[in-house]
Order: C-alpha cells, then structure tokens, then sequence
C-alpha cells in the first residue's frame, strides 16, 4: 500500500494567499524604486539647467 500524504486543509489557500502578498510586494517595491529614479532624474535635470 502506497504511502499518500493527505494535504492539509486549506493548504493551498495558504499558499496562494502568500503568493499574492509576495507579488504585491514586489510590485509596491518597484512602484518605489521608479518614483525615486523620477525624482533623482527630475533633480539632475534641474541642477543641469541651473548650471546652463
């Protein structure tokens, strides 16, 4: 007789729901990341004009 693990309930419930949190964070972190390359890239401009 074969020997067959049951899954737990709600296991893969679980599993999506941490697969959802991961990939929303990681969007949020790459929100992030871009708004603070558009601010820096805004700011090099700006002191590049005021140099000009």
């Amino acid at each position: 007789m074969p020997n067959k693990l049951s899954p737990i309930e709600g296991y893969e419930d679980f599993l999506q729901n941490l697969k959802e949190r991961i990939q929303h964070a990681q969007v949020q972190a790459a929100l992030s990341i871009n708004q603070e390359l558009v601010l820096l890239y805004w700011q090099i401009g700006r002191e590049i004009i005021n140099r000009q």
